[in-house]
């Protein structure tokens, strides 16, 4: 072994010390290559080779545990480090060989799971990443349901009032053989929609929003029995009602019926039990969708969209001429009744309504008006819209002058790619992420100012809609 070099200091940077490190790191012992790094170099702890890679990165890489503690203890060398070919750290490399003694170790030491390289990604993202290629995973697979957040409403089905600041499985359903394949969680109650076609809801049960034939509160997700003989197949909920929709086209909707968005003749003041919408100009048609704001209910088929409830401008029509300001029945959309439109997806908020056809034109519905906002946005799967403003006249006991908000459109198309529109654009744009890597998404949620994406790796992002209409992305889990 060579002793210390005479014109070697404590800054040295020659490369062949470098590279006599990293060769006796990788094939030396425990004991060898800390008698080699006590005595060959002044540096040794933290000199590194053309790529950026030091004594550290390579102990990690190599599941040199001891070396790892000893460098760490005794060295005081930068566990943060960052190679220069992909900005791994020694974390990043150690959970990528497979050495989870170093994971621990360096854990223990203080060092971050979500510090990212060049990529963008931390060594937890690594971990995800680290699966097989040909696994496919299908929405008919089982599933499992976690939620977290605020739980004063009982809304996340854990069977308790406490919040929850990371993901938790709602065991209620793995317990019981139930694979969840849709959610919608709600202010005061959440809805869950099993591969099955069972319902189940918790929360407050105020005005029969649950639909269990009665009020009261459910702590963790129930069963609801009314629809137990139906094959449910899309769930849509808003802060006071349900609505349910089956395998056969019927729908059925429950909950408190303020502004007849129930549906059902002679509207009731509530409804605790699911009850069937049914229409004369619904007769011998399919739906095929359904969507719920706070004030109103959207119905669709292939040829046409029908509204409810409220009318304070997002139901796609003018007011009644006789001053009646709620709509009882379900009504067509005039405006999107045409034979070149074949409706494909419908969303709704509290204030508006968007509709998208198999053309890619997409409608919003506000004002008491029908406007095209897009053309030839094709291969769409899914279409979101938050906001709008009602006319506060209309209901002054439950509406305020100004109250709303600016309306947000998100439609995320098969390929991956979200494109978004606000009240201040005048277009549909492409959504552009700030972040070191392009991603594709999967699925996508908003809520207010609040946005959620899925990327087709399994990763999971929030978002929020800066001032000046750009979006910012912070990276969740």
């Amino acid at each position: 072994m060579s002793s210390l070099m005479p014109d070697c200091t404590s800054k040295c940077r020659s490369l062949q010390h470098a590279l006599d490190v990293i060769s006796v790191v990788t094939r030396g012992s425990e004991g060898q290559i800390k008698a080699f790094l006590s005595s060959y170099c002044y540096n040794a702890a933290t000199i590194k080779d053309a790529f950026g890679r030091n004594v550290i990165h390579l102990a990690s890489s190599c599941g040199k545990k001891g070396v790892l503690d000893w460098l760490a203890e005794t060295k005081g060398v930068d566990l943060l480090a960052k190679d220069k070919e992909s900005g791994w750290t020694a974390l990043h490399r150690s959970i990528f060989y497979g050495y989870i003694d170093c994971v621990l170790s360096l854990l223990k030491h203080g060092v971050s799971l979500y510090i990212q390289d060049k990529e963008g990604l931390s060594a937890l993202d690594l971990v995800m990443k680290d699966r097989p290629i040909h696994v496919v995973f299908k929405k008919t697979d089982p599933t499992e349901v976690y939620t977290w957040g605020n739980n004063i409403n009982f809304t996340l089905g854990h069977g308790g009032q406490q919040g929850k600041h990371h993901p938790e499985l709602v065991d209620l359903f793995p317990r019981n053989g139930v694979y969840i394949k849709q959610v919608v969680l709600c202010k005061f109650h959440s809805v869950f929609l099993s591969h099955k076609g069972q319902v189940y809801t918790c929360g407050h049960g105020q005005g029969g929003r649950l639909g269990h034939g009665d009020e009261q509160t459910c702590l963790v997700p129930r069963l609801v029995e009314g629809l137990a003989s139906h094959q449910c197949s899309q769930i849509a909920a808003a802060k006071d009602h349900t609505v349910v929709l089956t395998e056969d086209g019927y729908v059925y909707t429950f909950g408190l019926n303020t502004f007849h968005q129930l549906g059902i003749l002679p509207p009731p003041p509530n409804c605790s039990v699911p009850r069937q919408v049914q229409a004369k100009n619904l007769k011998g048609r399919m739906v095929i969708g359904v969507a719920a704001g706070r004030f109103h209910t959207v119905l669709w088929t292939k040829e046409a969209v029908y509204t409810m409830g409220l009318n304070g401008g997002q139901l796609g029509y003018l007011l009644d001429p006789n001053g009646e300001k709620c709509v009882t029945a379900p009504r067509q959309v005039s405006a999107l009744h045409h034979k070149d439109i074949s409706v494909s997806l419908v969303s709704a908020s509290d204030g508006a309504t968007v509709c998208v056809t198999e053309r890619g034109d997409i409608y919003l519905l506000a004002d008491y008006q029908c406007k095209k906002m897009a053309s030839k946005q094709l291969n769409l799967k899914k279409v979101l819209v938050n906001g709008g403003y009602l006319e506060y006249k209309v209901d002054t006991q439950h509406l305020k002058e100004n109250g709303g908000q600016k309306i947000c459109i998100l439609a995320l198309d098969e390929a991956g790619r979200v494109f978004c529109w606000k009240s201040s654009n005048n277009s549909m744009k492409q959504c552009r992420w700030v972040y070191g890597r392009q991603v594709f998404m999967s699925d996508v949620a908003l809520n207010g100012n609040e946005i959620m994406f899925v990327t087709q790796d399994g990763e999971a992002f929030t978002g929020k809609w800066l001032e000046e209409g750009k979006k910012i992305s912070e990276k969740k889990g």
